[in-house]
């Protein structure tokens, strides 16, 4: 009896060892994503502060080269092109919309696992605004959730990001303030399938809310379009 015991428990336990091998596996530190020309994210952008929901705008590679990765904005159902951003290696924004960073908005520090932090600096420019910003980053994946969007339902890790800013103009105030960002990361998009942005001035009295929540993609040999164009 107690040798059928033993050999019980012995089992029980490699098949616990078994499992809890299988979930890290399935959970391992996460590697910069590997991103090719023609990969595309569709988005539904949603105005929170407002209440308002926004345009479906994709993202497309044009190109990989070694200053970035190279990107075009389109309206997902005309096809016109709204703008041209640039990323790094690793999909931190360099140019995003009219904003140039230097060195890149660090949303992202891979390898990434749950409890990893991370804090840089960079300096933020809007040449047509004649605008410059200093920028303190500090980011922290906090660990995976399994999130349901447009594109379907995904294991992601969870981000947080908080940007700290402040306006070079002198004797001014306007310029300065906090941002952050949630975001969801999925390894098997390449890329987020959720996030929320907030900025707040100064006097900290919030002025956006934001939600970008993946609608389709593709990457490879990997389509998903559950949102028609």
């Amino acid at each position: 009896m107690k040798r059928h015991l033993a050999r019980s428990a012995l089992g029980l336990s490699l098949i616990v060892s078994f499992l809890n091998g299988a979930a890290a596996d399935e959970h391992a530190p996460i590697a910069a994503p590997q991103v090719a020309v023609g990969d595309s994210w569709t988005f539904q952008y949603t105005d929170v502060w407002k209440k308002l929901p926004g345009n479906l705008n994709r993202m497309e590679v044009t190109a990989v080269d070694d200053s970035g990765i190279h990107v075009d904005i389109k309206r997902a159902a005309s096809g016109a092109l709204l703008s041209k951003q640039r990323f790094s290696s690793d999909l931190n924004p360099i140019d995003r919309g009219r904003m140039h960073f230097d060195p890149a908005f660090q949303r992202y520090a891979f390898p990434l696992e749950p409890g990893k932090e991370w804090s840089s600096d960079a300096t933020g420019e809007n040449p047509a605004a004649g605008k410059r910003w200093r920028y303190r980053f500090k980011g922290k994946a906090v660990g995976w959730e399994r999130i349901k969007v447009p594109a379907g339902e995904f294991d992601a890790m969870k981000i947080e990001v908080t940007g700290y800013y402040h306006g070079e103009q002198v004797g001014s105030n306007g310029g300065s303030g906090q941002l952050t960002e949630t975001v969801w990361y999925a390894p098997a998009v390449n890329n987020f399938v959720r996030l929320e942005y907030q900025d707040t001035d100064w006097n900290g009295r919030t002025f956006n809310r934001d939600q970008w929540e993946l609608a389709a993609y593709q990457h490879k040999q990997n389509v998903r379009s559950p949102v028609e164009d």
